[in-house]
C-alpha cells in the first residue's frame, strides 16, 4: 500500500509537501505542474488516504466517476484554466475517496466503462447529441464551463457578461475611453461556423451603450498566446494606439505583452493589459497582469459535490455561478499612470 513518503520520493518533494497538496492547502506555494505530477503518482501508484481506508474497511463501497474533456492534454496546456478545473476535481475527489477515471478528446470513451460510472463530469462545451449521449450513459452528469439544457443538466460556470461589464466598468471610472478587445469564438462541434462569443458581445454592448465603439478594435481569432501574438500585432499596425486592450483570457494577454515588448511599447504607460481567469502565470509576467479572477478548483469541487448531491436523491437540476473579481496588478494599475 502506497504512502505519502512513497509519493514523496518519486515527485523529489517532501512529505509535508505531499500532505499539504493532497488535502488542497491553499496556502502552499507550488507551481501548477508540480501538482498535478503529485497528483498523478498518487494515481498511479494507487494511493488510498487514510480516510478513505477507513470507509471501506466499513465495508462502504468506493464510487467512481469520470472527468470526460473535451480538449486533448496538448490542447489543455495550452489553456491553464482548464488544468485549474482538473485539478479541483481530482482534489474533491482524493478527498471524497473517489476513484476518478480521465478521459480525453483524442482518446475514445469505452461506453462498458461509461454505464457503470456513479458520475460524470463533463469539461468544456459539447453539442445537443453528444450532451444527450453521455445522459445515456449515466444519469448524473455535471457540466464545468457550460449549461447546455438548463433544464435537463447541472452546472458549474461564471457569468462572462458580467465579468466583461465589470472590468469595463471598473475601467471607464479610472477614466479609459479608448479600449480594444483581443478574443476569440466558441466553436461547439454541431455548428459549422463558429459561434458568437459571449465576452466578445458584452464588450461590444458596453462600448456601444457608452458611445465609444470602434469596430477597428475588436480582433477575433482564438484563445491560444500565439493568437493573442498575432492579433496584438494587427493592433499595432493601427494609427493610433488604444489606451488599453482587453484579452479574452490571460493565454491571449501572454501573446499580446510580448507583441508589444517586441515593439518597444511600454506596459502600462503606452497601453494597458487586461487579462480574464488569473492563471498562476499571471502573477508572475513582467509586468504582472492585471486580470480577472476565476475560482477555476472551485468550479471542479463544486462539479463533484453536485454528483454526490444527485447520488443523495436530489432530481431537480442545479446552475451553479461563481463570482469574479479584478485583481490588479502592474499592467493595468487601479490609478491613471
Amino acid at each position: 500500500m502506497a504512502t505519502i513518503k512513497d509519493i514523496a520520493l518519486a515527485a523529489k518533494v517532501s512529505p509535508a509537501t505531499v500532505s499539504r497538496v493532497l488535502n488542497y492547502d491553499s496556502t502552499l506555494s507550488i507551481s501548477q505542474a508540480k501538482k498535478k505530477k503529485i497528483f498523478e503518482i498518487a494515481e498511479s501508484l494507487e494511493y488510498t488516504p487514510p480516510r478513505q481506508r477507513a470507509r471501506q474497511s466499513r465495508h462502504q463501497p468506493q464510487l467512481n466517476m469520470a472527468l470526460i474533456h473535451f480538449l486533448s492534454p496538448a490542447q489543455e496546456l495550452e489553456d491553464p484554466y482548464y488544468i485549474g478545473v482538473r485539478l479541483g476535481i481530482e482534489n474533491r475527489c482524493q478527498q471524497l475517496g473517489i476513484r476518478l477515471n480521465k478521459i480525453y478528446r483524442d482518446l475514445p470513451a469505452d461506453e462498458d466503462v461509461l454505464k457503470q460510472m456513479d458520475g460524470l463530469i463533463a469539461i468544456g462545451r459539447y453539442s445537443t447529441p453528444d450532451s444527450k449521449w453521455m445522459l445515456s450513459m449515466c444519469q448524473n452528469l455535471v457540466f464545468v464551463d457550460s449549461s447546455p439544457i438548463e433544464e435537463t443538466f447541472d452546472s458549474v460556470v461564471i457569468d462572462p457578461d458580467r465579468t466583461v461589464r465589470m472590468i469595463l466598468e471598473q475601467l471607464w471610472g479610472l477614466g479609459y475611453r479608448n479600449i480594444a478587445y483581443i478574443g476569440g469564438y466558441e466553436i461547439i462541434a454541431e455548428f459549422d461556423t463558429p459561434l458568437g462569443e459571449k465576452r466578445r458581445k458584452a464588450f461590444i454592448e458596453f462600448m456601444s451603450e457608452h458611445d465609444i465603439y470602434r469596430p477597428e478594435h475588436i480582433f477575433t481569432e482564438g484563445f491560444t498566446p500565439l493568437e493573442g501574438y498575432s492579433q496584438a500585432k494587427k493592433l499595432l499596425d493601427l494609427e493610433k494606439l488604444p489606451q488599453a486592450v482587453l484579452t479574452g483570457n490571460d493565454s491571449l494577454a501572454i501573446g499580446a505583452m510580448r507583441a508589444f515588448h517586441e515593439a518597444g511599447i511600454s506596459i502600462p504607460a503606452d497601453i494597458a493589459v487586461i487579462g480574464i481567469n488569473d492563471i498562476p502565470t499571471a502573477q508572475h509576467m513582467h509586468p504582472t497582469l492585471t486580470t480577472a479572477k476565476v475560482y477555476t478548483e472551485m468550479m471542479g469541487e463544486t462539479a463533484v459535490d453536485l454528483v454526490i448531491e444527485r447520488l443523495n436523491g436530489r432530481t431537480i437540476p442545479k446552475k451553479v455561478v461563481l463570482p469574479t473579481h479584478l485583481v490588479w496588478r502592474q499592467s493595468c494599475p487601479n490609478k491613471p499612470v
